[in-house]
């Protein structure tokens, strides 16, 4: 039978041709590496930010999750950043996995946290420090050591529900639009996307191996005034989930769903207000449910694994089929 996230992996700027491959066992592996940055460079996503990075809140992280069917053979990669990589540099780590674990599918995600560092489009970079070539290499020892480290798997999917953000845009009564974007009251605004999707990836004993966690909303807790890299709510969400599945071991993984215009409820939370607590409520609350779900989550194997890519428009997504 099929087994999809709610929201499927896109990447929407590789161009593939669909590939299948039956009759073999999934495998997967999983890795992760800081990717933390020098500080002193600029960050991420406020355009009234005053100051370079001046400090670390919290590591910023790329995490890896190998597929493989058979000599089909497909790299997940996210990374506690703004954005994700120019394709320039998205090229050159899909050359290197190519190269190192014969893997010629990767599809790298960012977590859209606000504070990060900003990102240079240039590859190599034209100006300034380079630590984004440093990020490369430890993100191709990372698929790499995934994909050595691959073993019998099985999978599961399951949804949950829960409220930690609000749209920012409020209609009014008279048709005008509102920007919201703080909401202390938690006042109900609408469109959001409430759904917790969860895939859990298990070995064929029943541990779990990973754990990937879909949701939409901004990661932004944290506004302009903050000057040190943090993964944002996402990464206590990560934390709490792996925290409750510390026996197993099991690395969870975000993957931002279509954010738009929803934002936390604490967003821009500035510093002396306490941003920290407001930042770890909202992890919190997003990875308990996130906790719930995957562990309701029954997977299952096949016999007849099969990894296959399709197109729609220029949309591209991966599904596992058992």
């Amino acid at each position: 039978m099929w087994r999809r996230m709610k929201c499927v992996l896109i990447i929407g700027s590789i161009l593939l041709v669909p590939v299948s491959m039956g009759g073999a066992t999934l495998k997967a592996g999983v890795a992760q590496v800081e990717i933390t940055p020098p500080t002193g460079l600029s960050m991420y996503g406020y355009g009234n930010r005053k100051g370079v990075s001046t400090g670390v809140l919290d590591p910023l992280m790329a995490r890896v999750l190998v597929l493989e069917v058979g000599e089909k053979r497909l790299a997940l990669v996210v990374l506690d950043l703004g954005r994700v990589l120019a394709p320039a540099w998205v090229e050159h780590l899909r050359a290197n996995a190519r190269k190192s674990s014969g893997i010629p599918y990767v599809l790298v995600a960012a977590t859209h946290t606000h504070s990060g560092p900003a990102i240079d489009d240039d590859y190599p970079p034209r100006e300034g420090p380079d630590w984004e070539t440093g990020v490369l290499e430890k993100v191709s020892r990372a698929i790499d050591e995934a994909h050595q480290h691959a073993v019998g798997a099985r999978v599961g999917t399951g949804y949950g529900v829960a409220y930690i953000g609000h749209n920012r845009l409020r209609v009014n009564p008279d048709g005008t639009v509102t920007w919201f974007e703080t909401n202390k009251t938690m006042i109900p605004t609408a469109p959001i996307d409430p759904v917790v999707s969860v895939l859990r990836v298990d070995t064929t004993a029943g541990q779990p191996l990973a754990i990937l966690v879909n949701y939409a909303c901004h990661p932004v807790v944290f506004g302009a005034d903050n000057l040190q890299y943090s993964a944002d709510w996402p990464g206590v969400m990560i934390r709490t989930v792996e925290q409750a599945f510390a026996g197993s071991q099991a690395q969870c993984m975000f993957l931002q769903g279509g954010a738009s215009d929803i934002n936390p409820f604490y967003a821009v939370t500035p510093l002396g207000e306490d941003a920290v607590k407001m930042r770890d409520w909202t992890g919190a609350r997003l990875g308990s449910e996130a906790v719930g779900v995957a562990k309701g989550i029954q997977t299952e194997a096949g016999a007849d694994a099969r990894l296959v890519h399709r197109t729609t428009s220029s949309l591209h997504y991966f599904s596992v089929r058992l």
